[in-house]
């Protein structure tokens, strides 16, 4: 059944070589050419692609060394606003309590000056009401003379009592 006819195996075999060296001049050249060109467009895409990766990567670390140092500088403002509202609060502060006690010492000066002037009016009655009393005493009116005389006496001796301790 099946007989090997070796005429057409060496016709078979001569086809096939001459087909072979057709397709290598042929076909082989640019298949092989288009597989390497495809091999060399997939080479330079994954390098544009790792280039793209680290562009990425270092703008992505530039982006997070921007905003560290905004964070920075932004804590920096803040903190300088906070020291300068402290100082200007210290300021108000100290200001505040000049004034206080530039008000307190006014007020002593003026309660000091009203008792200074209710103590000479009290004198100054006093004296009076002395030479009314002792006018009433004597009997007679005094002269003016006697008068001033009996004044100073009164405020010399209200000035003695006066300084005693209560």
């Amino acid at each position: 059944m099946l007989e090997l006819h070796t005429g057409l195996i060496a016709w078979t075999i001569i086809i096939f070589v001459l087909l072979l060296l057709i397709l290598r001049k042929v076909a082989w050249k640019p298949i092989v050419g288009a597989l390497e060109e495809r091999t060399k467009l997939i080479k330079d895409s994954l390098e544009k692609a790792e280039a793209a990766q680290r562009a990425a990567e270092n703008a992505r670390a530039e982006y997070e060394a921007m905003m560290a140092k905004a964070s920075k500088e932004a804590q920096e403002l803040i903190a300088r606003g906070r020291k300068a509202a402290e100082g200007i609060r210290d300021e108000i502060v100290a200001k505040a309590q000049v004034e206080s006690e530039q008000l307190r010492q006014r007020t002593i000066r003026e309660i000091d000056l009203a008792r200074q002037k209710a103590l000479e009016e009290i004198k100054h009655t006093a004296a009076q009401l002395s030479v009314d009393i002792a006018g009433k005493i004597i009997g007679r009116s005094l002269v003016a003379k006697d008068h001033q005389e009996l004044i100073r006496q009164a405020l010399r001796e209200m000035q003695f009592t006066g300084s005693e301790p209560n």
